[in-house]
C-alpha cells in the first residue's frame, strides 16, 4: 500500500500485518492489590476511574481478580453505544495503574509505535474487522461477542518505524492544538455568558435609563406548540426540521418562514431556549415564542430568556415538560426597544468576534 500523502523522503510501501503480531495480550492480575482504581472505558474520555465517571464503584467483585493495567497499555471495551457502535479501544494515560474487568481485552504494543497505534484506534479503520467477526445476532446485553483470538486477528497497515514516529509527532501536535483551541473556546463561552448575565442584571441600565417595565410573558408574546410530524414523514432533503432542542431531519415544507425563538417543552432538554433561523419546520416538542415586534427586539429577547432559569418551572416526573400556562405567568423585565437593539448588537458583535477567532 502506498499512501497518497507522505512525509518527504519516505517512499516504501506500508505493510499489512496482524495486530496480534505487534502487540502482547495482558493477562496479569491485580492479585496483590497494587492499585485500588477501578477503571472503565468511556468512548469520549478514555480509561477513567469508575468513581469519577459513574459517581460510584460498579465493580462487582474483588479488584484482586481484575486485570492490572499500567500507563501506556491498551484495552478494548466490547460494550457498544451510539457514539461507539463497535466498542472503544483506549490507552491508559491518566493514571500509572488501574484495575480493569476481565471482560475487557488488554494488550501492550510491541514492534509498533504506541502513539501511532493510538492514532489508528482513534479512527474507524478497525471497524470493518469487528463487523466481520461479530454479527448483530451475536450481540448480547450491550456487549459484542468477540473472542480475544478473533480480535487479535485484526489486520492493520503500518509503515516503517521512522515514518510511524513522524506520523505520531504530527498527530500529537494536532491533538495539543485542538485541546488548546477547545479550552480557549470554553473560556470565551464563559466570558460571553458573564457579559450577557451582567448586561441583564436588574441594576444595570443604558444611558441612564431607569424605566424598566415588568410584564408577564403572556403580555408580550403569544406562545404555541406547532404541529408535529412523524419520523416517517421526514426525508433526507428539503427544509430543516427542528425538534425539542436541535435539528432532527428534513421536510418538504416549512411552518415558520422567519426566524423564531423556541423553548424546549418536553424531554431531557426541557427549558432550553433556542434561536431557530427560518424557513424551518418546528415540531410540537418546542414552544414557539411569538413576540410583539413593536415592543421587543427578537435577538435581545432571545438572549434575555437564556439568562432565566426556566428549568425551575418544569413539571412532570418521568417525562419533564413545560406548559404554556406556566410559561405565560413568568415575569419578564423590559427596557425601551431602542436600548434593546443596542444590547443585542453588543452581544452579536461579541459572539461574532469569538467565533471568528
Amino acid at each position: 500500500m502506498y499512501p497518497k500523502v507522505r512525509f518527504r523522503g519516505f517512499d516504501e510501501p506500508w505493510k499489512k500485518v496482524k495486530l496480534g503480531r505487534n502487540v502482547k495480550r495482558i493477562r496479569r492480575k491485580n492479585k496483590n492489590l497494587e492499585t485500588n482504581i477501578p477503571l472503565t472505558i468511556s468512548a469520549q474520555f478514555g480509561l477513567v476511574d469508575q468513581r469519577d465517571f459513574f459517581g460510584r464503584v460498579v465493580a462487582s467483585e474483588n479488584l484482586a481478580n481484575y486485570i492490572l493495567l499500567k500507563r501506556g497499555e491498551f484495552a478494548y471495551n466490547k460494550s457498544y453505544s451510539k457514539e461507539a457502535p463497535y466498542g472503544s479501544i483506549k490507552r491508559l494515560e491518566k493514571y500509572n495503574e488501574g484495575a480493569l474487568s476481565t471482560l475487557y481485552i488488554a494488550f501492550t504494543p510491541e514492534n509498533i509505535n504506541s502513539d501511532f497505534l493510538k492514532a489508528f484506534f482513534d479512527t474507524t479503520k478497525w471497524y470493518s474487522h469487528i463487523v466481520q467477526v461479530s454479527t448483530e445476532s451475536a450481540r448480547n446485553h450491550g456487549l459484542l461477542n468477540i473472542s480475544p483470538q478473533d480480535f487479535f486477528e485484526m489486520s492493520i497497515t503500518i509503515p516503517k518505524s521512522d515514518e510511524q514516529n513522524n506520523i505520531s509527532r504530527i498527530y500529537n501536535l494536532m491533538n495539543s492544538l485542538l485541546s488548546l483551541q477547545q479550552r480557549k473556546l470554553e473560556l470565551e463561552k464563559q466570558i460571553f455568558y458573564a457579559l450577557k448575565t451582567h448586561i441583564f442584571a436588574k441594576d444595570l441600565f443604558f444611558n441612564g435609563q431607569k424605566d424598566m417595565i415588568k410584564y408577564k410573558l403572556k403580555d408580550v408574546s403569544n406562545m404555541y406548540q406547532p404541529e408535529t410530524i412523524t419520523a416517517t414523514q421526514m426525508s433526507t432533503n428539503g427544509y430543516k426540521v427542528f425538534g425539542a432542542n436541535g435539528y432532527i431531519g428534513h421536510y418538504y415544507n416549512f411552518n415558520h418562514k422567519d426566524d423564531a425563538i423556541t423553548i424546549c417543552a418536553r424531554g431531557a432538554s426541557t427549558g432550553a431556549v433556542n434561536f431557530v433561523p427560518g424557513p424551518v419546520w418546528i415540531t410540537g416538542n418546542s414552544m414557539v415564542v411569538d413576540i410583539d415586534s413593536k415592543l421587543i427586539n427578537q435577538l435581545y429577547f432571545y438572549y434575555y430568556l437564556t439568562t432565566l432559569n426556566l428549568k425551575k418551572y418544569i413539571t412532570g416526573g418521568a417525562q419533564p415538560q413545560l406548559t404554556k400556562e406556566i410559561l405565560n405567568g413568568i415575569n419578564v423585565n423590559l427596557i425601551p426597544i431602542n436600548i434593546q437593539i443596542k444590547v443585542a448588537n453588543i452581544l452579536v458583535l461579541k459572539l461574532s468576534n469569538f467565533l471568528c477567532k
